[in-house]
Parts: structure tokens; sequence; C-alpha cells
């Protein structure tokens, strides 16, 4: 029956799969690395064609690779046509492996980094000001612009302690329920996960024991 198969190929031929994969990794677009993921490949496919069925083969390396934590798969998948797509980390592109993931600091870090910067900033202005209203209160006489520029510093200081300040507490604790958002979600789908298996597999033990 040889001279019945028929092969095809195309560029437009491709096959798509996920995996679920066990290993520690860092994700873009995450707060926590993991020890579970998915991965999805996608190849160039090809066909053979008999008379009485189709067979689908991937061909070469994978034209794309990439990896998403438990809750950036349950995202994507739950969130369509919605904004501007979940984030994932690319891992190869038309057989190419990309550079690993950057080591950056997370969004915690960065709050912090931004608050202990705007309290160093705070601090100089605050010196500099200072000095400032000093050099008017040693005046004998003030004038309209001195009386103004006090009256600009005290409003700025009560600006900076009123709102400023506590816009940054806010930033931290906004961020913090994030991450304990996505660890809870991260957790969930892990024992989801387990429960699965562990039910699949006491499905074939009954199976096997009525066989």
């Amino acid at each position: 029956m040889k001279d019945e198969r028929e092969r095809h190929t195309h560029p437009s031929f491709g096959q798509i799969s996920f995996s679920r994969i066990s290993g520690h990794q860092r994700f873009y677009g995450s707060e926590l690395e993991q020890d579970h993921y998915i991965e999805m490949t996608i190849h160039h496919s090809e066909i053979d064609r008999e008379l009485t069925k189709d067979w689908y083969h991937k061909q070469g390396a994978p034209v794309v690779r990439l990896r998403m934590t438990s809750g950036q798969f349950s995202e994507l998948i739950t969130s369509m046509n919605m904004g501007d797509g979940v984030c994932c980390t690319l891992e190869m592109i038309e057989g190419k492996s990309i550079q690993k993931l950057p080591e950056e600091e997370n969004r915690k870090e960065f709050v912090h980094r931004k608050f202990r910067d705007r309290m160093k900033e705070f601090a100089d202005i605050i010196r500099k000001k200072q000095n400032e209203a000093k050099t008017l209160v040693k005046k004998k006489t003030l004038s309209k612009e001195d009386v103004r520029n006090l009256e600009f510093h005290l409003d700025w200081l009560t600006t900076e302690v009123e709102r400023n300040i506590p816009f940054f507490m806010e930033c931290f604790q906004e961020t913090m329920d994030e991450v304990v958002s996505e660890a809870k979600t991260e957790i969930e789908n892990a024992i989801l996960h387990k429960v699965n298996i562990l039910g699949l597999e006491k499905l074939q033990e009954q199976n096997k024991l009525l066989g």
C-alpha cells in the first residue's frame, strides 16, 4: 500500500502542545519562582495521508517554546479578548534558544528602593528648606515674598507627609497583597493538579480490579 500514501507539507501547517513540567524556574511577569509550570511548544507539521487515516507529525526544532506559571496559564484561557494578553517566558524561537531570564529585582524590592530614594530626597530637601527658613526668620522684617516662601515650605512639607509618603506605603501594601494572591493561586493550582492525578490513579486501580 506504499503507493497509496502521500506526504504533504506547507508553511502554514503547525502542531501545538501543552505540557506540565517539574523543575525550578523563574518567570517573566511573576513575583514567585515555581517548581511546576506549563510549557507550550509549536512545531511545523507535516501530514501523511492514507486511504483510511491521516497521520500528523511535528517537524524540526520548535518554532516557539515558552513557559508560564499555572496562574498565568489559567488567566490566559479565562480572559480571552481582554487587555494585551498574559505574560509568558520565551525559551526558543525558530530553533534558537532565548537568553536566560535576567536577574531583576521584584516589585517589593523596587518599591523599597523607590521609597528609600524618596526618603533621602525628602531629607535633603528638608535640610535645604530648613536653612532657607532660618535665613528668613533672622530678618527683622519679612516681606510679602518672604512670607509666601515660608508658606510654600510648610505647604510642601504638609503635602509630602500627608500624601506622598502614605502613597508609597499603599503601593507597598498593594504589592504584598498581589504577591500573596499569586501565591494562593499557584498553591490552589498545584493542589488541584495533585487531586486530579490521584483521582486518575484511583480510577485506573478500580478499572484494573474490575477488569
